[in-house]
């Protein structure tokens, strides 16, 4: 009998046993089989364990990724020597942006107070469209070209990156069109085409219509940017009536666009708490003046001497922003809802002081 009992349970053999029956003794047996339990239990316990180490290994390398990310700073606004107060702008006027580049910044303390002895320096022109220059609906390939070069020169060791969220399917393609690619490049510039999952939610202080939102991380994080400089073009929006400095800082955000444009004046306004703009370069060398922001008519397009040929400098978003309303399109600043909303939010000044040069 017990040796039927042993015979059976030695030939119920499991997937990775030897498929022949063996035989066992009662003594042999017992202790042959108790053997094989504690193997299994043993076998069993090391399992759990082993189990459990790379269990709590992930979840450590979890919690360290995620301290990781937690212990990311958000940038802050670059302490400068440059002669740029609240409300205070610098205005060249000429033929040639790059030369009014030179000459604004100059006016403001020169571009080497902001940039030299910096790792990362990101700029980020208006260059979402896929159409050329001439309709002004990108910032000019001149402009943004000369900047690089400035900053190349006041600091050679720097990455200077230069990106855009665009607004086409192939993200490339404004890039190539605007012809701001090739100036970029051709100035010792990096151009960078986003990464989608690279956009990081984070909550917005203070924030009136958004509490979160989703940030590229090239411009959030202190590790990975210095000095952050704006380079919008001017123009007429169909929804938020004008975009200019403030209103380019969605080409630096995630996040679905058409909910932005609901309560979109506040909403420029709260995602501009977040992203600390060192230098905004709003490039007027053409003016959209109707139709924008992406018509591809020359005739909506100013680039004569008397609204256009210029080149605004200011360290002040909200005033670099209310000069351009109020001398380019002829509008009272506090008319414009996503500028009033930035002077309310402490953001800068409405209240202007234009230095031309």
């Amino acid at each position: 009998m017990i040796i039927g009992t042993c015979v059976r349970f030695a030939s119920a053999a499991g997937p990775f046993d030897s498929p022949r029956p063996r035989l066992l003794f009662w003594r042999r047996g017992w202790a042959g089989a108790r053997s094989r339990t504690l193997g299994a239990e043993l076998s069993r316990r090391g399992f759990l364990v082993g189990t459990a180490v790379v269990a709590g290994g992930a979840f450590g390398l979890g919690l360290w990724r995620r301290a990781r990310r937690e212990e990311r700073r958000l940038k802050a606004r670059t302490a400068t020597a440059l002669q740029l107060g609240p409300g205070a702008v610098v205005v060249a006027r000429g033929e040639d942006p790059a030369d009014n580049l030179r000459r604004a910044l100059q006016a403001a303390g020169g571009i080497r107070a902001l940039v030299a002895g910096k790792r990362s320096i990101v700029i980020k022109p208006n260059m979402a469209w896929d159409l050329p220059p001439e309709t002004g609906a990108n910032a000019d390939p001149r402009t943004v070209g000369a900047l690089v070069r400035l900053c190349r020169e006041a600091n050679p060791r720097a990455r200077i990156t230069v990106f855009d969220r665009t607004m086409s399917r192939d993200p490339a393609g404004p890039y190539r069109t605007s012809g701001i690619a090739e100036a970029v490049r051709a100035a010792g510039g990096v151009v960078h085409t986003v990464d989608e999952g690279r956009f990081r939610e984070v909550p917005i202080p203070d924030g009136v219509a958004l509490k979160a939102w989703t940030f590229y991380e090239l411009v959030l994080f202190e590790d990975a940017v210095d000095v952050l400089i704006n380079v919008p073009a001017a123009k007429t929006h169909s929804t938020s009536g004008l975009t200019l400095g403030m209103k380019n800082v969605f080409g630096m955000v995630g996040g679905e666009r058409g909910e932005l444009h609901q309560q979109i004046h506040q909403k420029i306004a709260d995602l501009n708490r977040v992203v600390a703009v060192d230098l905004t370069v709003l490039d007027a060398t053409r003016v959209m003046f109707r139709n924008g922001p992406n018509s591809p008519r020359r005739s909506d397009v100013d680039d004569g001497p008397e609204r256009a040929q210029r080149i605004v400098v200011g360290s002040d978003p909200v005033a670099v922003d209310a000069y351009a309303a109020k001398e380019l399109f002829g509008r009272d600043p506090a008319d414009v809802g996503f500028i009033r909303c930035g002077a309310e939010a402490g953001l800068g000044e409405m209240k202007f002081t234009a230095r031309e040069v």
